[in-house]
């Protein structure tokens, strides 16, 4: 059995793709897609603002910020600020981030924790956000 040419240039596409994704992604950590209500607090040498969106996914060392307008620039110190909605009360986590990359669907932006302990405090933060993202 033969394979059109069309075929062909299908999967070498697919194939690529795959592959350049896979290079690309330097993470350290997992993601997991998981939508928070979040605010962006952002400071530049003139400029002082924050806006408001939803993660796209997010792991204990960055997050993904969707945006086809984002307002940031790379290397910005940003004040992240999450949110939990559940029936039971309204919990929120700030952590600061600094952005790495900006692409137009968006910006990524990795966590700058003070210490250890930030860093435990926010893993428990996103267990409560995963459990309440399932009610």
């Amino acid at each position: 059995m033969e394979m059109s040419s069309e075929n062909n240039d299908k999967i070498q596409n697919t194939t690529t793709a795959y592959s350049t994704k896979k290079m690309a992604d330097k993470r350290q950590n997992h993601r997991h897609t998981l939508e928070l209500d979040t605010e962006v607090h952002f400071r530049e040498q003139y400029v002082k603002g924050m806006f408001r969106c939803r993660t796209g996914n997010i792991g204990l060392s960055g997050v993904f910020l969707p945006s086809e307008e984002m307002p940031i620039i790379s290397k910005t110190d940003i004040e992240l600020v999450f949110h939990i909605h559940t029936q039971a009360d309204s919990t929120y986590y700030r952590i600061a981030a600094k952005v790495v990359r900006t692409a137009p669907d968006g910006a990524a932006l990795v966590f700058c924790p003070e210490d250890d302990q930030q860093t435990q405090d926010f893993r428990h933060f996103l267990l409560k956000a995963k459990v309440a993202s399932r009610q």
